[in-house]
């Protein structure tokens, strides 16, 4: 099936690398068939799994892409058009004249999206992310946050990075408040964390808890974690926000891939520059990394290794 999928903020090449990730991670078999802000048009033959998209907003089956409004000829119990792009008046106004039913612009049981960029993309909404649950998510809403606590879009977005599949076993060594752990149980996944300040894992144990997310939380220095994981993923230290115990950081990286390379055969981590990557590319093999500006003077770089 050919499917429209629209991108929450402004980076469509995050986007791209997740569909990606999550499409691989369930080994499903897809095609990219074009990318123009603000959608990705590809081809699937699984949906379902893009449930568990952080950097997308909606899905929807594709009706229609060309340089014209077309006559979609179709026939809806009741419906609404939502465009985003130029000529949204003109567009439903055309698109309207192919389509039978009664207009419901409060609670549509169908919403027909157009999006206009290069193209013209026209579908029939099946699925839209639940944008007051990311929300609530947020560390402004935690019992328990940091400054340095990760946007839930972004936590999730580095899971799916990751390739792994629903009940895979995910290690997040370097917890914090818990955000990537939270995202990644509620993808079902299964949790392992751990970090060097007992406050941190009381404080992950909180939120999860928020949730009704079970981990398993251990005080633990990166070089003492064990056990055998399909993927790591991960928020290391990176700045004056962050405790390091003393450790310069790079020495820090170091010693952390050194373990990663011991216990998991994947790694997506967000890193503060090229330094701390070609650490890492000294145990793995570097496959992607996606630069990703958090403020004026903060740029992380999400990384995926592979060994």
């Amino acid at each position: 099936m050919n499917l429209i999928l629209e991108v929450w903020g402004d980076d469509i090449q995050l986007a791209l690398a997740e569909f990606r990730g999550i499409m691989e991670g369930e080994e499903g078999n897809y095609k990219i068939i074009e990318v123009d802000y603000p959608i990705l048009l590809v081809e699937t033959d699984i949906s379902d799994p893009l449930r568990r998209a952080g950097i997308l907003r909606r899905v929807s089956k594709l009706l229609y892409w060309g340089d014209e409004i077309p006559h979609l000829n179709i026939e809806l119990e009741d419906y609404a058009i939502r465009v985003r792009g130029k000529n949204g008046r003109e567009i439903i106004g055309e698109l309207a004249k192919g389509i039978k039913g009664k207009v419901n612009l409060e609670n549509p049981k169908n919403i027909i999206r157009a999006y206009r960029g290069r193209k013209l993309y026209v579908g029939l909404e099946i699925l839209e992310m639940d944008s007051k649950s990311f929300e609530a998510r947020r560390s402004k809403n935690l019992p328990i946050s940091y400054p340095i606590t990760m946007h839930p879009r972004l936590a999730r977005f580095m899971v799916n990075l990751a390739r792994v599949k629903r009940g895979a076993r995910i290690l997040d060594p370097f917890c914090g408040t818990g955000s990537i752990l939270l995202e990644a149980g509620l993808m079902g996944m299964d949790i392992h964390g751990s970090d060097i300040d007992e406050r941190m894992i009381n404080a992950s144990r909180i939120n999860l808890e928020r949730f009704g997310i079970v981990a398993k939380l251990e005080v633990k220095d990166v070089g003492e974690v064990s056990g055998s994981y399909d993927a790591i993923v991960t928020d290391p230290p990176y700045g004056r926000s962050s405790s390091t115990s003393g450790e310069g950081i790079y020495k820090l990286y170091n010693r952390a891939f050194k373990k990663f390379s011991e216990i998991a055969p994947r790694v997506v981590i967000a890193l503060p520059d090229e330094k701390a990557i070609k650490i890492g590319e000294e145990y793995f093999n570097l496959v992607e990394v996606y630069p990703y500006r958090v403020h004026k003077s903060l740029t992380r770089y999400f990384s995926y290794f592979r060994i």
